[in-house]
């Protein structure tokens, strides 16, 4: 017997071993890794300068190491759509929540910036809308059809946020970021952009089809996409640029999103990736959602001035109101309708 068991378990390890390299399979995947990159760059745009984190005052390899982290993101972003089935906006918001705890704890550290107001409005706020607004664009783009109108209205109104923001929010006092100049603002706002139309066009995989489960990250996807993030967090510790005890918060919001989207899983629904299986990527689409962007951005940036700009004060009352309400109101939906679809078949299973 002792024989038998010292002869198994080599094998044992062996089949073990077998099935961890028939799951390595680098180019197999470079279609998703390639999805996979323009989508983290798409985050880097909308979560660095759409919500305007003060990048002229970051150096170029810093940019580097940036795109690194938000590709990162962007792969475990997706992994969370997918593994949790996300379709429902109530979902698809906890998700943007996940996403945006990790990018403004770990990443640009906007959460520890006078705190809670810093977590509040540049992380459940303007994090999680950036998110969302890069997903939005993504899908939109991917499915290659023509965006709706209020798609439309959506960019404009999202460029003359960018353009009041850029202008308006740096000039705080308690801020202390350097104030952009007119043309600085527009080339970080347009190159990035048309940047990124390139890639939707040139780089994305065109006319392929790919299976929903095929985004999520196996075995050694999450070690190469985990690796930079806890090096970010283990070297912001260590210089004190991420307060341990402050970190507790973002990490147990961070936790209840996790388990609100386990506990709202569905069994069957695919996730809103779904709808990019077949990858067609429009550059027609991406032009239209972004023209209204730049062009109403531009003109409120030309528009708003002044630490005391009243629009301004507007926006981050906003702003700061989307970060308080979201959360609750995403997961009151979340619990009501497993309440109303669940709780009904449990009764009735206990009377039976």
């Amino acid at each position: 017997m002792a024989e038998a068991q010292s002869t198994q378990a080599p094998r044992r390890l062996g089949e073990a071993l077998r099935r961890l390299r028939q799951n390595f399979r680098p180019r197999a995947r470079l279609s998703i890794w390639r999805l996979r990159l323009v989508f983290g760059l798409t985050l880097l745009t909308f979560s660095e300068i759409v919500v305007w984190q003060n990048p002229t005052a970051r150096a170029w390899y810093e940019w580097l190491v940036l795109a690194v982290m938000y590709v990162a993101l962007g792969g475990f972003l997706l992994d969370v759509i997918v593994r949790f089935q996300v379709h429902t906006p109530a979902a698809i918001g906890l998700a943007c929540g996940i996403y945006g705890l990790l990018s403004g704890s770990i990443v640009n550290h906007g959460a520890f910036h006078n705190m809670p107001i810093g977590l509040i409005v540049r992380v459940l706020g303007l994090q999680v809308g950036a998110a969302f607004l890069a997903l939005m664009l993504f899908m939109y783009v991917m499915r290659g059809k023509m965006p709706p109108l209020l798609a439309l209205g959506c960019a404009a109104l999202v460029g003359i946020a960018w353009g009041i923001w850029a202008a308006w929010y740096p000039a705080q006092p308690s801020i202390g970021w350097e104030v952009p100049a007119r043309q600085t603002a527009q080339l970080y706002l347009i190159i990035p952009l048309v940047a990124l139309g390139a890639l939707y066009a040139f780089f994305m995989p065109r006319f392929e089809v790919l299976r929903e489960l095929s985004l999520s990250l196996l075995w050694w996807e999450m070690i190469a996409c985990g690796v930079p993030l806890f090096l970010s967090l283990l070297i912001g510790l260590l210089n004190n640029r991420i307060p341990a005890l402050e970190l507790l918060l973002p990490a147990a919001i961070f936790a209840f999103c996790l388990w609100a989207l386990h506990f709202q899983q569905p069994e069957s629904d695919p996730s809103i990736l779904a709808q990019i299986t077949f990858s067609a990527p429009s550059l027609l689409t991406y032009v239209l959602l972004v023209g209204p962007l730049i062009f109403f951005g531009i003109l409120a940036f030309d528009a708003a001035s002044g630490a005391f700009f009243p629009v301004g004060q507007l926006l981050y009352v906003i702003v700061a109101g989307f970060g308080s309400a979201w959360l609750p109101f995403a997961s009151g939906l979340i619990f009501w309708a497993v309440l109303r679809t669940e709780y009904p078949v449990r009764r009735r299973r206990r009377v039976k």
